[in-house]
Formats: C-alpha cells, sequence, structure tokens
C-alpha cells in the first residue's frame, strides 16, 4: 500500500471537493493535523473514518486506499413517497421516540444522498415544512409534492437551479424509497452501496424469509429475477435459493431514464411486477437477521415502537437519529449537531444527541 499516493489522492478529491484541510477534519470529526499527516503521507485513515471520508469525497474506500483518483460525481436523488395511508399514518406519526419521517429518510443519508424529494399528502407537506423545513439544518435539500409522482418528471438542477427533463442523462440514478418501511439490521449502509453499485441496472432490497413465503422472489446467478420458476429450477443457479425464499423491500435504486416509465404506469408495484416479467430486475440481498416491519396500520405502529425500545435499551443507542446520521456522514459540522440537539432539550431523544456532542467534542480536542 502506498501512503505518499494515498495522501496525494486524499489532498486531490479533497480540494476538488472544495473542502480546506480543517474543514474536512471538522465534518469528521478528527483535528486537522490528522488529515495533513494523511496528505503528507505520514499515516493512513483509520478505518472507522474510511467510509465517511470517502463519502465526503464522492468515492469509494477500495479507490481511495489504491491511491486511485476516482471522482463519481455521482448524482443520486432520493424520492420518498408517502400515499394517503387510510389509517391516517403520516411523516409524523410517532414510533416510539420520533416521527416515522427519520426512519425512512434515515435510508438516504446513510449513503450521502442529499437531494431528497417527497411524494406525499398536503397533511404530511405541512409537517414535514413546519418540522424539517427545506432540510438543510441537516445538510440536505428537501422539496415536496402533493400531486404525484408526475409532479416530479422535471427535477430542479441544484446548480442550475432550472428545471431539467427527467429524460436528461446528467440526472443520473434515483434511489426511491416507496412505502412506510422499518428497517433495522447490521451493515445496512453496506447493503445499500453494493444495490447503487451498477448504476445501470434496475435493482431491489430483497429479504431472506422462510422457505414457502407465498410470493417468493426467485433469481439467477447473477441476481437478475427469473419469471420463469421452472426454468431456474432446472438451472445451476438454483443453488440460490436451497435454504430460503425472499421478499422485497419497499426501496429501489435505478437510472433516471426510468422515472418516465414508473409515473406512465398505473403504480409502483404494477411497473416493478412487469419488470420481473421481462427480466429487466436485479436484486440485492439483505443478510439473515434483518428486521422489516411495514408500518401501515396502527397495530404496526406499536410493533415497530416495541422492537425499536428493545434496540435501544439493550444497545444504549438511538437508532434511525437523523441528526447523528448526518453529522457520521459528514453532512453537518459538531457545532451544527449541537444545536440540533438543543432543540429537543429536556427530552432523552435530545439528551442523546447532547451527550454524543460532548464525547464527539472531547475526542476532538
Amino acid at each position: 500500500m502506498d501512503v505518499e499516493k494515498i495522501g496525494k489522492t486524499i489532498t486531490f478529491l479533497r480540494k476538488r471537493a472544495g473542502y480546506t484541510q480543517k474543514e474536512l477534519a471538522d465534518r469528521i470529526g478528527i483535528s486537522d493535523k490528522a488529515v495533513s499527516k494523511w496528505e503528507r503521507g505520514q499515516g493512513l485513515p483509520e478505518i472507522g473514518y474510511l467510509r465517511k471520508l470517502s463519502i465526503l469525497l464522492d468515492t469509494d474506500s477500495d479507490s481511495l486506499l489504491d491511491g486511485d483518483t476516482v471522482y463519481h460525481k455521482s448524482g443520486w436523488r432520493g424520492v420518498l413517497v408517502l400515499d394517503d395511508n387510510p389509517y391516517g399514518i403520516g411523516a409524523g406519526t410517532i414510533v416510539y421516540d420520533k416521527p416515522l419521517i427519520n426512519f425512512l429518510l434515515s435510508y438516504f443519508l446513510l449513503v450521502g444522498i442529499k437531494e431528497i424529494d417527497i411524494v406525499c399528502t398536503n397533511s404530511d407537506q405541512e409537517y414535514i415544512k413546519r418540522v424539517l423545513n427545506d432540510g438543510s439544518d441537516y445538510g440536505i435539500k428537501i422539496e415536496t409534492y402533493t400531486n404525484g409522482l408526475k409532479d416530479l418528471m422535471k427535477f430542479k438542477d441544484s446548480e442550475s437551479k432550472d428545471d431539467v427533463p427527467i429524460n436528461n442523462g446528467s440526472l443520473g440514478n434515483i434511489m426511491m424509497v416507496y412505502g412506510r418501511c422499518v428497517l433495522y439490521g447490521v451493515d445496512q449502509t453496506r447493503f445499500f452501496q453494493k444495490a447503487m453499485i451498477n448504476r445501470n441496472h434496475f435493482t431491489m432490497l430483497v429479504l431472506p424469509k422462510k422457505i414457502n413465503q407465498p410470493s417468493p422472489i426467485m433469481m439467477d446467478i447473477d441476481k437478475r429475477v427469473v419469471s420463469d420458476n421452472a426454468s431456474i429450477m432446472d438451472s445451476h443457479s438454483a443453488a440460490l435459493r436451497t435454504q430460503y425464499d425472499f421478499s422485497d423491500i419497499p426501496i429501489l435504486f435505478f437510472p433516471a431514464s426510468y422515472f418516465q416509465n414508473i409515473v406512465a404506469a398505473s403504480g409502483i408495484s404494477e411497473f416493478i411486477e412487469d419488470c420481473m416479467k421481462q427480466n429487466e430486475m436485479f436484486v440485492e440481498m439483505l443478510d439473515r437477521g434483518f428486521v422489516e416491519i411495514e408500518v401501515n396500520n396502527w397495530e404496526n405502529v406499536q410493533e415497530a415502537a416495541t422492537f425499536l425500545k428493545i434496540v435501544q435499551d439493550k444497545c444504549g443507542m438511538n437508532v434511525y437519529c437523523i441528526e447523528e446520521v448526518a453529522w457520521r456522514r459528514g453532512m453537518i459540522s459538531l457545532d451544527q449537531l449541537q444545536k440540533l440537539g438543543l432543540r429537543h432539550r429536556s427530552t432523552p431523544y435530545g439528551d442523546y444527541i447532547l451527550s454524543l456532542y460532548d464525547r464527539l467534542s472531547k475526542c476532538r480536542e
């Protein structure tokens, strides 16, 4: 491993991203002396900082350690679809100690997606604007739309501020969350990033479950969904489903060019079914132990709240805390984290954020 080459790569990508050494250090939560040592080839980033550093520099960990000046200019956008719910469960519904919108936004923040468009009801739009405003306090940009996906046929370009047609190749790719899904498991970010690797594929997440699920997902050795069950069972790729069936998670990754077809379809689920029938759908398989809870009724809310309470009580950490995720992904500074924590002062949620700030501040000294 060429330490000097890695240092030069970090220097090049830092300047390209527009950070000073101090600004980059503040985003990571270290001293600027540490960044200076990396760039002079006198040390390497610790494993714990590597993922955050790669997201800030818009590259990947492997390229960084190889000393390659890979600058993805990824162009990923987030789209969150919150349809009207007959039980009144919306963005502001509290699941244990935080609103549902926090869970859903955290998926985008985990992979560094900063521009997020939310298709929602009028009441959800009002709540989001009141609580999150435009998202800038969290280092992100939120736009809300109330007339369905067709409102997104033109995206607002973040640099020119002009409307850009969805079929414009410069828009890159979209990560879409289209359901009220609470997803929890080890190394969740890594699986999202794996689903984002092949940017030409329409990829969905799938979860291993017990055999004989009512509608299992079948796939070949290339992780392409195969609609003809007989053909897959007769092939060597049948080994992929010997132990488990797989069910889909409502999180998708696809080129922006697909979006027009999704809007033209009668619904997202119907479009996905068509992709499966035409063998155009790929999957990324989550590991055993992942938990998915669809929050579509009040019984689901109680179930998710109970699960969340157990996880947080036993781990001693607050999960789906978007303030913490935003800091760990370098979207906000440590001082901004403190300001967000003060908004929730005298609550267990705010106390957690402020205790995190105190601990991180001591590490920076």
